[in-house]
């Protein structure tokens, strides 16, 4: 009679609140919807439910993507991916943690995710596209990176040549604004850049970086979903 009631009871549990693949497809209605607070409900009851974690984990970091949540979908992503998961599921999410990282501009994760990806699907021409952006995009944020390194060496060095001419006697500073035919034997300044020179030089970079960002936008933000699981 105990047992009887027990199965009564794990029934009307199941009436309740459905078996763990139709909480999947309710969420995943709910997210192709854009309720994603009721999406993350529902993968949330099909994980209490011991559900497949390679498939709802995947499909929670979809949706936390989407949202913009990236750093819950980077663990959400992260945690889906098992030794045993087939290798274009795998594929799959390795590609949608791409996205995931380059959104963020973490472009060196990025490159990973992709050739992680295509190490599961060499044939894969979004995630050979968007690995080449990635790389492009590293190279020019560590440049940004360099040039207030360098600007502040600039400035150190000019403020030392500076110190240098205020320290030095009257008549060797005199000598050295003489013509240059009469200084022998005596290295020439530097030429100063001609304010057209500095103008085409500063065009020539804000064009490199316009360039940069077209290709960024190129970049296939789409995620890519699985097909359901057979329970």
């Amino acid at each position: 009679m105990k047992a009887v009631w027990i199965m009564v009871l794990l029934a009307l549990t199941v009436s309740a609140w459905g078996t763990p693949r139709s909480q999947v497809t309710k969420g995943n209605r709910a997210a192709g919807q854009g309720k994603t607070d009721e999406a993350v409900l529902h993968y949330k009851q099909a994980l209490e439910q011991k559900a497949d974690t390679s498939v709802v984990l995947y499909d929670l970091g979809n949706v936390m993507n989407q949202s913009g949540q990236h750093e819950s979908a980077e663990k959400s992503y992260l945690g889906s991916l098992h030794p045993k998961t087939p290798l274009p599921e795998q594929a799959a999410t390795f590609y949608n943690l791409g996205n995931t990282y380059f959104a963020e501009q973490k472009y060196d994760e990025a490159a990973t995710a992709y050739i992680e990806s295509l190490k599961r699907n060499p044939e894969d021409d979004d995630a050979k596209y968007n690995l080449e952006v990635a790389r492009r995009m590293l190279q020019q944020q560590k440049q940004q990176q360099q040039q207030p390194d360098q600007q502040q060496q600039e400035q150190k060095q000019d403020q030392k040549e500076q110190d240098k001419q205020e320290d030095k006697p009257q008549d060797q500073q005199q000598q050295q604004q003489q013509p240059p035919d009469q200084q022998q034997n005596e290295p020439q300044a530097a030429k100063k850049m001609s304010p057209e020179e500095a103008e085409r030089i500063l065009n020539a970079l804000l064009q490199n970086e316009q360039d940069a960002l077209k290709q960024a936008k190129k970049v296939k933000v789409q995620t890519r979903a699985k097909k359901e699981k057979d329970w």
